[in-house]
């Protein structure tokens, strides 16, 4: 909350202005802290706070370009009880998607539909944007999880059988109990969350839960956020992508 300012969204640092990307993680992690009840006494609800709602609705105007980013604007509207124009902003989200071979856009375009925007659409005729992305292969575990991802919203089934993904999703945990962008890479919170909720999404555990939690907790710092790693500094993004893990940890 130290990251709140007064225009209502939230921004990586005490310091820094308010952006879109920082608002969405802001917004994840107090959505996170109610779900497991740790949610600090007294806080604002989100759909009662007008200055949020303000913020969030001047940036609707604007509509910004990334598909990442017009995601995670389109997810923040509707937790704060902004109004959408739904099916406008399906179009252009479709749109976007059919004009595309990259699958960043593929993978947020779903997600703005599917979470936000409650819109079920395949393509009529396998487009060859999304065609080339699914025949391709990946090289970070973040590609991997869009791929997962992709392949069975659109294709109904995994890009590859389900125990070799598994196992190459395993091999990228680290010895330090994180995970790298592939296997035998730097260990990353950001990496963690990708990995785990593959692994979640295809019904697998990591072969070491507890080396797992054990990193994560090591990147927290003493202001209470979490870094990149534990010598790295806290932003809003690292705190979600490591609380996120967390909670993807078998209990």
């Amino acid at each position: 909350m130290v990251r709140r300012k007064e225009s209502g969204g939230f921004g990586a640092t005490p310091r820094l202005p308010a952006t879109i990307e920082d608002t969405y993680h802001a917004l994840k992690i107090l959505e996170l802290a109610r779900k497991h009840g740790a949610m600090a006494e007294g806080e604002p609800d989100l759909p009662e706070d007008g200055n949020l709602r303000s913020y969030l609705a001047g940036c609707l105007g604007r509509l910004p370009a990334g598909s990442r980013t017009f995601f995670q604007l389109l997810w923040s509207c509707r937790a704060a009880g902004v109004a959408l124009d739904y099916d406008p902003l399906g179009e252009r989200v479709i749109g976007s998607m059919e004009a595309s071979a990259c699958l960043e856009d593929w993978f947020y375009g779903f997600r703005a539909l599917d979470e936000v925007l409650g819109r079920t659409w395949r393509p009529a005729a396998e487009k060859p944007g999304l065609a080339a992305i699914l025949d391709s292969g990946w090289r970070t575990v973040d590609e991997a999880w869009m791929h997962i991802r992709l392949s069975r919203a659109f294709r109904q089934a995994l890009p590859r059988p389900k125990p070799e993904l598994v196992t190459w999703l395993r091999a990228c945990q680290s010895g330090d109990g994180g995970f790298g962008f592939f296997p035998g890479t730097t260990s990353f919170a950001e990496n963690c969350h990708a990995a785990l909720r593959a692994l979640a999404f295809l019904a697998a555990e990591p072969l070491d839960p507890g080396g797992g939690f054990l990193f994560l907790a090591a990147c927290q710092t003493a202001s209470g956020g979490f870094g990149r790693n534990p010598r790295s500094a806290p932003f809003l993004d690292t705190t979600w992508h490591a609380l996120a893990a967390l909670a993807l940890l078998p209990h």
